[in-house]
């Protein structure tokens, strides 16, 4: 290899770390794009439900559960409050809707939200939903179907 063939071969190194480096700066943590007082995923048990509701007054809070009726939708259902994803739904409950506040599971997502105005959203690879408003009230728990 001749010393201009050497030459290039160690400035291309350089610019390639270089570069690197340079993206990887940009990068920014999960932390930073999500708010994570914006709201929890709760627990499997009832009685952690019960238990983050016994502060509802105090700290302004409410409970949702988004459950799907139809089962149309291919793979899964995304689901997204406040443009954050909060979950996937799997299964869908084509009778009777679950009982609000019910443990999050591959059919239900329960969410423990501040009170106030919200956006709901969802989409599967063969569907989507209309953004929907919605509004909850401190210690209220609001059941929202996807139908």
């Amino acid at each position: 290899m001749n010393m201009l063939n050497r030459v290039i071969l160690s400035s291309l190194a350089v610019s390639l770390s270089a570069s690197h480096s340079i993206l990887a700066d940009q990068v920014k943590p999960i932390s930073d794009i999500l708010n994570p007082l914006a709201f929890q995923r709760l627990n499997q048990s009832r009685d952690s439900l019960d238990a983050a509701m016994a502060s509802c007054e105090s700290e302004n809070i409410a409970v949702i559960t988004v459950y799907s009726e139809t089962g149309h939708a291919q793979v899964g259902i995304d689901v997204k409050v406040d443009g954050s994803p909060v979950g996937s739904l799997t299964t869908h409950f084509p009778d009777a809707g679950p009982d609000c506040q019910s443990p999050s599971s591959d059919g239900i997502i329960t969410i423990v939200i501040p009170a106030g105005d919200h956006t709901l959203e969802a989409e599967s690879i063969n569907l989507v939903w209309p953004a929907y408003t919605f509004s909850v009230e401190k210690c209220e728990c609001l059941t929202l179907p996807l139908s």
